[in-house]
């Protein structure tokens, strides 16, 4: 059965010319419906309000602000999944795997985002059918 409406993805992202390049090619896409918080505060507030298919976090978020996301997901949306985009050579807490974060590293190709996202929102679709079949 198809969904009414395309999947939200939350973007952890604040304004600013790197974040509106690095999201340029999602913008475009029609199926999906992007919705941008610039703190972990508003990213809790928004998660707690609606449903979100998945979490990505710009390489400018701070690791204690993706970690603040991780508890409100634990608290209203557990199983969402995250995906932090980060510089290539930044340390990543231990915990994020744990968590099951996945992460990307800069610099991005062209498509690489989008094509990530398409993935794991196809994995979370897998996933959620086959705890449906059980």
């Amino acid at each position: 059965m198809p969904q009414s409406h395309p999947p939200s993805i939350l973007l952890l992202a604040r304004p600013g010319l790197e974040s509106d390049e690095l999201f340029a090619d999602l913008a475009l896409r029609e199926d999906l419906r992007l919705v941008r918080v610039a703190t972990a505060a508003a990213a809790a507030r928004t998660l707690a309000e609606m449903p979100v298919a998945l979490v990505v976090a710009c390489p400018e978020t701070p690791a204690g602000a993706v970690d603040e996301v991780l508890g409100a997901l634990a608290r209203s949306r557990p199983g969402t999944p995250v995906l932090a985009i980060r510089a290539r050579q930044a340390a990543e807490p231990g915990g994020w795997s744990r968590a099951g974060v996945a992460v990307l590293r800069m610099p991005l190709l062209a498509g690489v985002l989008s094509r990530t996202i398409d993935v794991v929102l196809g994995m979370n679709r897998a996933a959620k059918a086959s705890r449906r079949g059980r």
